[in-house]
């Protein structure tokens, strides 16, 4: 039988350092701030576009909308997210921050911040950036070939730690 080496697999060390990735925020967000890097990823949704739905959340983050719904629940009794019936579809719910939640994003960003930093040092910018360039490429080209739905269109916007509470038209709990 012909063996396979997995350990130079670029796909493999792709899926392991990014499990470890995950595995180390989470770590973090959960000892310093009390949030799950799911909540995490949903509260980053958020911070670019309040108040959208469950399934624009799922679309965004790449799952499946049943996905999301526990980790929401979960977010709303603890108070960090509120769901409120859409007015032009009451059988979509959208889903807006709280202010607990906007008064621990910077910790969050901190925390965030803090796993990037471990992650790269002794990395140069300019390998970070080769680095990014080849990953987007290789997401490019196996969804050109593949037709997987691989966007890295927004791959490079970064999240404004800032967060007006006066474009909000929702009451904050």
């Amino acid at each position: 039988m012909r063996t396979y080496d997995y350990r130079n697999s670029i796909g493999f060390i792709i899926n392991k350092t990014a499990k470890v990735f995950v595995k180390a925020l989470d770590s973090e967000l959960r000892g310093k701030v009390g949030v799950s890097f799911g909540q995490w990823k949903i509260l980053v949704i958020l911070s670019i576009q309040d108040g959208i739905t469950q399934k624009e959340i799922a679309n965004k983050l790449e799952l499946e909308a049943a996905t999301i719904i526990p980790i929401i629940d979960k977010m709303e009794k603890e108070g960090l997210v509120v769901r409120q019936a859409d007015k032009s579809d009451r059988r979509n719910n959208r889903i807006y921050r709280t202010d607990k939640a906007d008064a621990i994003w910077e910790q969050m960003i901190e925390c965030a911040t803090k796993i990037r930093e471990i992650s790269v040092k002794d990395v140069s910018e300019k390998h970070i950036t080769i680095m990014r360039n080849c990953l987007e490429k290789i997401c490019n080209n196996l969804n050109t070939h593949f037709n997987l739905g691989c966007d890295t269109s927004d791959a490079s916007t970064s999240v404004d730690i800032s967060i007006p509470s006066s474009n909000r038209n929702v009451k904050r709990k």
